[in-house]
């Protein structure tokens, strides 16, 4: 798989990074608005009522055709009403189906499945909340 396929995320202050392997295929529109938008750096935030996601904020708004699949550990995906890149990471209790246009690398869920219960922990669970950063590319 060559990098052009693949996007990195890294979350420096934690040091953990992981490879997710783009959907061009399955969902051209959305692969090439979030590659216009490489290298983006953003905040981590992590779903409250819907299960184990964690979610970026972007300036993507996506106007076009969409592939709407089952939500599943390692999807990525765009919810463009709400302008964020979302990563499911275990868990979900939410039904509706998600705009995917990438997959966490098998090898690298746990990485993803770490980074997740850590956005969880500083975002969510405790009472004084820090910023958790991740920053997006291509995959050298």
């Amino acid at each position: 798989m060559s990098s052009s396929e693949t996007l990195e995320f890294h979350a420096p202050g934690a040091g953990l990074s992981f490879r997710a392997k783009l959907l061009t295929q399955d969902n051209p529109d959305v692969v090439a608005q979030v590659l216009a938008q490489l290298p983006l750096k953003s905040v981590l935030g992590h779903v409250v009522i819907s299960g184990e996601a964690i979610w970026m904020p972007t300036r993507i708004v996506h106007l076009g055709r969409s592939n709407m699949v089952e939500r599943h550990p390692g999807a990525v995906y765009l919810y463009a009403p709400g302008q964020t890149i979302c990563l499911t990471y275990g868990l979900i209790t939410e039904s509706a189906k998600v705009n995917k246009f990438a997959e966490v690398l098998e090898e690298d869920l746990s990485v993803l499945q770490q980074l997740g219960a850590l956005v969880y922990e500083q975002t969510v669970a405790q009472p004084r909340r820090s910023v958790v950063e991740i920053d997006v590319r291509r995959a050298a």
